[in-house]
């Protein structure tokens, strides 16, 4: 029993011994990519993604959108060190940059833009989700391989041709992709964002969550209406992400059961 206790000690060390030696012999963009794909494989390999219907309807109210609710968790791996995540991984706030949180250095972190992404992506399926915030935040999505840091140049959601977000700017919504900004006139300001994507058609949807009141004096309940909707070719997987100014924050909610 020792002997083969020792045995397998000593595999895993090797196996340890080798993937350490992997790793550092990758540059830094190799190095994101070969953390991806094993990212990946762990994903796979716990989470029952959803099957896709192709050609249904597309989603006309909130009780449409919820049929889609996908439960989402940020990545502190990839917060920038401005941020702080809380809650279970549901929010991310900063505060000022001042306050910086102590974090390690790795490929899949952004180095500068105060950003962050979600463990779970939308590859080959549907998704939908709600963000309550406060401040200025740009709410979105990424390319799983969109660039993290300075040297692969502007990385913010909506600044390049890999990512999209909408972005609320104290006064007014604009819609951001490639460095280009899209306003939204004419929408108050609203607490809660809901973002639909459908991935294999190429959709990206952001509503804005408001309460209704059924009648006059009859109970309250969640509605949404369409802010802007893009029509893209989404070739990768797509990550949700939060670009967060400070003294702001974004929660993401849970499903109402």
């Amino acid at each position: 029993m020792q002997e083969r206790k020792i045995k397998l000690e000593t595999r895993l060390q090797v196996r340890t011994t080798i993937y350490t030696a992997l790793v550092t012999a990758l540059s830094k963009k190799k190095k994101l990519h070969f953390y991806l794909s094993l990212n990946l494989f762990i994903f796979c390999s716990t989470v029952k993604i959803p099957v896709y219907e192709p050609n249904i309807p597309e989603p006309k109210c909130r009780a449409d959108l919820i049929k889609h609710w996908i439960n989402l968790s940020l990545d502190d791996r990839t917060s920038n060190k401005v941020l702080w995540i809380t809650e279970d991984g549901a929010k991310v706030t900063r505060m000022t940059d001042d306050i910086t949180c102590p974090v390690l250095d790795r490929p899949e972190r952004y180095e500068y833009t105060p950003q962050v992404l979600c463990k779970e992506g939308i590859l080959g399926f549907r998704g939908y989700w709600e963000v309550q915030f406060s401040g200025w935040v740009v709410i979105g999505v990424a390319f799983e391989r969109s660039g993290r840091r300075n040297s692969e140049g502007p990385c913010g959601l909506g600044e390049n041709e890999e990512s999209w977000g909408l972005e609320w700017s104290g006064s007014c919504y604009q819609v951001w992709h490639n460095g280009h900004g899209k306003e939204i006139g004419g929408i108050p300001h609203y607490t809660t964002i809901g973002v639909y994507v459908d991935q294999p058609a190429g959709l990206l949807s952001f509503y804005a969550v408001e309460e209704i009141e059924e009648g006059e004096g009859g109970p309250l309940r969640k509605e949404v209406k369409l802010l802007h909707q893009i029509r893209s070719s989404f070739k990768q997987k797509l990550l949700p992400g939060f670009w967060v100014g400070t003294n702001s924050y974004c929660l993401i909610l849970k499903k109402e059961e």
